[in-house]
């Protein structure tokens, strides 16, 4: 049994669910992992605070439980006998992992396949953002102290990285969405 991991990540707001909820409705059983399912609880010991904003860093890979998923991803694609009976005639499954940080922890971008990128300036981000109700809510100030510039810091860390940043494709996420999910969807039927 053959996995296809696609990867879709970008800055908040630059459509990535959009397009992994489209990718996963326009590919039969195809699995989808959103990285937001594993943010710690807002109790945990691990988070950091800004102090000047009195408001945790929501925007860091420590405010995520990585390793658990990780430990999902791996568990999904580690074939076992009853599955294997079961896609003895399917070629090929698909896995489809979005989040923002995904390609900043290295254990799970090196899983990935196909790397894609949804790209947006700060002004789009920023217009769709403060249109957004969160769990827990932003506080005033937040988009430019800490959202902004981790996304920089994220994204230079990848640039850096040449092997990961040569294996993205970047999209403008001002595009119709529809039309870069035909077009990743293109990509995907040329793998199989």
């Amino acid at each position: 049994m053959k996995w296809l991991i696609i990867g879709i990540a970008g800055p908040t707001c630059s459509g990535k669910t959009t397009i992994s909820n489209k990718l996963k409705k326009s590919i039969t059983d195809s699995i989808l992992i959103n990285q937001d399912q594993y943010f710690l609880l807002q109790d945990d010991p691990r988070h950091t605070l800004i102090p000047e904003l009195n408001h945790f860093n929501w925007d860091i890979l420590s405010s995520l439980d990585m390793a658990k998923m990780y430990s999902d991803i791996v568990q999904i694609i580690t074939p076992n006998t009853s599955s294997s009976q079961q896609n003895k005639e399917k070629k090929i499954n698909v896995l489809i992992i979005e989040g923002f940080l995904i390609y900043n922890y290295k254990p799970i971008a090196e899983l990935i396949d196909k790397k894609y990128f949804i790209d947006i300036t700060k002004e789009v981000c920023w217009s769709r953002r403060k249109n957004r109700i969160y769990d827990p809510p932003d506080v005033p100030g937040y988009f430019d102290k800490c959202i902004w510039p981790e996304y920089l810091k994220h994204k230079a860390e990848i640039v850096a990285d040449k092997n990961i940043y040569n294996s993205i494709k970047f999209f403008d996420g001002t595009k119709n969405l529809n039309e870069l999910c035909d077009e990743i969807i293109n990509e995907i039927k040329s793998f199989s």
